[in-house]
């Protein structure tokens, strides 16, 4: 503490008084640094595990909720607000998977929820919330069916299954679209995407410019084909082991979602015995940018002891 006031050396004919004063600004402004900041650190690491590597950021106390990102090529940037808010309540956990954002390419054959649980175990959790939005609702359910003992509750944005994700009606849709951005370039692709309606509304400005950046960003992921879809090999056939996940579960989804999405979230509902489905008016298939702050009321309320 000797070191705190030297400055007062310096302060010459300065008043008593205002020594005083001097000396309280000077204390109030080092506390944080002594006693911790009142705001929370945001940890960053690369897990190397299952023979690639995986980008992770965690924030917060308590019981761990993890973030699996989805909808297309969105990494972990799409959950910027859920990291946040859920931080205040939880230690939040989201990562790139395995092929987009600072995470490894995939070179071979590979599970994204086997990638999961070996992030966890790394990272000692032993027990956590999950939430997945998409495709990262389908990563979500294979690891719960996986490896129930880690999942306290389980959150499904507008999900999928993998089994559908690998379907050859779906892998032929990846290769035309790794085409099109060979041939029209990523710009090109991106406004189709944008100009989907259930994707995103044409007001949700900010919205908008978050899935461009985040996708120009990833450029690449499209010029090679996709790998992180192409070259996934889900362990189980999860449509016909739903109704083992004893996990409550809350499936979410927009009212505005593509109707494909709404039939796949209604037989995702009613095939989960302790699952609870919320509607969002107004909501989107990009569900957590289009509506956040209801969205994370809705989680936060499901989570809710």
């Amino acid at each position: 503490m000797v070191g705190v006031f030297a400055p007062l050396r310096l302060c010459g004919n300065v008043s008593y008084k205002n020594k005083n004063l001097i000396q309280t600004i000077l204390l109030f402004a080092i506390l944080p640094t002594l006693f911790g900041s009142a705001t929370q650190t945001v940890m960053r690491g690369t897990a190397h595990v299952n023979g690639t590597s995986l980008y992770y950021e965690t924030k917060g106390k308590g019981l761990p909720i993890v973030l699996i990102s989805g909808g297309g090529i969105l990494d972990r940037r799409g959950w910027d607000q859920q990291f946040e808010t859920f931080s205040k309540h939880y230690r939040v956990i989201r990562y790139d998977v395995r092929g987009i954002g600072k995470s490894a390419r995939p070179e071979g054959p590979f599970s994204h929820s086997e990638d999961l649980y070996a992030l966890l175990t790394l990272l000692k959790v032993k027990r956590a919330h999950v939430l997945g939005l998409s495709v990262g609702g389908a990563i979500a359910i294979d690891f719960s069916i996986e490896h129930p003992e880690v999942v306290d509750r389980l959150i499904l944005a507008a999900p999928g299954l993998s089994s559908d994700a690998k379907s050859d009606a779906n892998m032929q849709g990846l290769t035309a679209l790794a085409g099109l951005v060979k041939t029209n370039g990523i710009e090109h692709v991106i406004q189709l995407t944008l100009d989907t309606p259930f994707v995103l509304s044409k007001h949700n400005t900010a919205g908008r410019e978050k899935v461009k950046q985040i996708y120009l960003d990833n450029k690449d992921i499209f010029e090679s084909g996709l790998p992180l879809y192409v070259l996934w090999q889900p362990v189980n056939q999860p449509e016909n082991e739903l109704a083992t996940i004893r996990a409550k579960v809350l499936v979410i989804r927009g009212d505005n979602d593509s109707p494909a999405y709404v039939v796949m979230t209604d037989k995702i509902h009613k095939a989960i015995p302790q699952a609870t489905k919320v509607v969002i008016p107004g909501g989107t298939h990009f569900l957590h940018l289009e509506k956040p702050t209801e969205f994370d009321k809705a989680v936060l309320s499901f989570l809710r002891p």
